[in-house]
């Protein structure tokens, strides 16, 4: 309930700040375990892949958002993992990754592992391939692209859903090939609908 409310609520936030469309929902599996892979651009990505999708999504969060009691419960309450990446111990937000996606549910992840701005392109990190490998879920790529726009409000946002990929399906276990696939496939999307608007 709380989960609904809070996506609900996002929605409206957002319809002040972007006007959002959505590309190719029908490629969104309605049920069985999914791992959303999207490029990281802003820090509304997180909230925006939230609100569009009508099922829970998991995302990992940096560890510091659960320090504070307050936001330790609304991001525990948001079903958010937490990972310390200064560490490197990932074994414990690695476990409940693989866990949420054997349960059958939406595991949201963000292969760069960092925003990149102004056409940056960094080498996609390995995790995105080992969940797909280890669990044999389908991965879902997805492209966030902010248009350019003098707008200062509701500026236009196309969130494209790309066909699912079965990682086990490339004939490869090099995790950096396959998650370079990965990648790929979401910057092809994002190429795609981007040339529509020039």
């Amino acid at each position: 309930m709380f989960y609904t409310s809070m996506r609900w609520l996002s929605k409206i936030i957002l319809c002040f700040i972007f006007r959002i469309e959505v590309i190719g929902m029908k490629n969104f599996p309605k049920t069985g375990p999914v791992i959303v892979a999207a490029n990281h651009i802003s820090n509304y990505d997180p909230v925006i892949l939230f609100s569009i999708f009508n099922r829970k999504i998991h995302f990992l969060a940096k560890k510091k958002l659960f320090e504070r009691r307050m936001t330790n419960w609304l991001f525990q309450k948001l079903h958010a993992i937490p990972v310390d990446r200064q560490s490197g111990i990932v074994i414990r937000p690695v476990r409940r990754s693989l866990k949420v996606i054997e349960n059958g549910e939406v595991f949201g992840i963000f292969p760069e592992g960092k925003r990149c701005k102004n056409g940056e392109s960094v080498k996609p990190k390995k995790g995105v391939a080992f969940l797909g490998l280890k669990t044999g879920a389908p991965v879902l790529p997805v492209a966030i692209i902010f248009l350019n726009t003098k707008k200062w409000i509701r500026k236009p946002v196309k969130v494209v859903i790309g066909p699912m990929m079965y990682l086990n399906e490339l004939k490869s276990s090099d995790y950096t090939v396959l998650a370079e696939a990965v990648m790929n496939r979401s910057r092809e999307l994002k190429e795609m609908y981007m040339q529509v608007d020039h």
